[in-house]
């Protein structure tokens, strides 16, 4: 290796040891969320057998949880769902969280306050707001398969229910 080589690969190593720019740690974090829901999805399609052994209208099944580095007090958490027909999930919230569905199989209606209803089918994402009250059913005739990530405060509950008074 000649001289040049090494002072090449010196300068490399010395320029990612800096500091990274706040912009610099805005881009790893999103890109920390966006790779993190790619992999989510992927476990959720590769995992499609399992999930087809799972008995229809099942709860909710976290399959990862873990804590988002440089984003202090956040997690992300990874749930399959299987929805039976006709099954609806009460009005709920969820605080400092957002929520993305994935549908996998399926098709599912949810009523979203401030946008309405909103159908969602195979191959498609939903997208729920921190805070926002919603509910969700299958109003299909056939079983509806889900990937669910939330991304939330580790201090707050994924859901809190809210009364059907107060739901869109």
């Amino acid at each position: 290796m000649s001289s040049a080589d090494s002072t090449k690969k010196c300068y490399v190593l010395n320029y990612s040891a800096q500091s990274p720019t706040q912009g610099e740690k805005m881009k790893r974090i999103r890109w920390t969320h966006i790779s993190l829901f790619a992999v989510g999805i992927i476990l959720g399609i590769a995992g499609s057998t399992t999930i087809n052994a799972q008995l229809a209208g099942s709860p909710a099944r976290r399959i990862l949880s873990a804590d988002l580095k440089g984003v202090p007090g956040q997690e992300i958490l990874f749930f399959t769902t299987d929805w039976a027909p006709g099954q609806t999930l009460p009005c709920h919230v969820h605080p400092d969280g957002h929520e993305f569905a994935y549908l996998i199989e399926g098709e599912l209606t949810f009523k979203i306050e401030g946008v309405g209803e909103k159908v969602v089918k195979a191959g498609e994402v939903g997208h729920v707001l921190p805070g926002v009250a919603h509910y969700g059913r299958n109003a299909s005739d056939k079983l509806a398969k889900t990937l669910v990530v939330r991304v939330k405060e580790k201090s707050k509950p994924i859901a809190v229910e809210v009364a059907a008074s107060n739901c869109p």
